[in-house]
């Protein structure tokens, strides 16, 4: 049933070079996803340098639409945008992938609270050997908002062209498996 499928937005890590939403498994996630009928958008996002919560919050509310229904994907400093997206807005679900807590985020205070009232479920994938974010604060992020919590030692920092287990996760959550 279409209107029961939520939508997807698939949000970006930031990056040095211009065009990382053509890199990696976004777009290929994109494409898997839409054909299971899946509302699906994987937008580039602007300031993807810097990735300011000041202008990648405001763009993202933007793109949401109806969010109760919707279900984000995010990686890297996409992972943290939308963290604080759930600060304000209420999602059916969250999926983070290497979603990285630094020490100087301790006096822009997170509600941890409100981000899990926000959502129906939250799913987080981390590997050990990620180069960018050390483990040890996704880890911190998964005991704050319980999510389910995948780590992996070999996926570095998820920079791969496919994601699979993130189909099987939708699916599960979804109810199509």
């Amino acid at each position: 049933n279409q209107q029961s499928k939520p939508r997807i937005i698939i949000v970006h890590g930031s990056a040095i070079t211009p065009g990382i939403i053509n890199r990696h498994w976004y777009k290929w996630l994109q494409a898997e996803l839409q054909k299971l009928d899946f509302d699906t958008i994987a937008p580039s996002l602007p300031d993807e340098r810097e990735a300011k919560d000041c202008i990648w919050i405001p763009f993202l509310l933007n793109k949401l639409g109806s969010a109760e229904n919707a279900i984000l994907i995010g990686h890297s400093s996409g992972a943290m945008a939308i963290l604080r997206l759930c600060e304000q807005v209420k999602v059916q679900g969250l999926i983070l992938i290497s979603a990285g807590y630094e020490g100087n985020d301790d006096d822009q205070l997170w509600n941890w609270n409100k981000i899990k009232d926000n959502t129906q479920w939250i799913e987080q994938f981390h590997s050990s050997d990620d180069p960018f974010t050390p483990v040890h604060s996704s880890r911190y992020i998964a005991k704050r908002i319980q999510s389910t919590y995948h780590e992996f030692h070999d996926r570095n920092h998820f920079l791969c062209p496919e994601f699979p287990d993130l189909i099987d996760i939708i699916k599960t959550r979804c109810g199509l498996s």
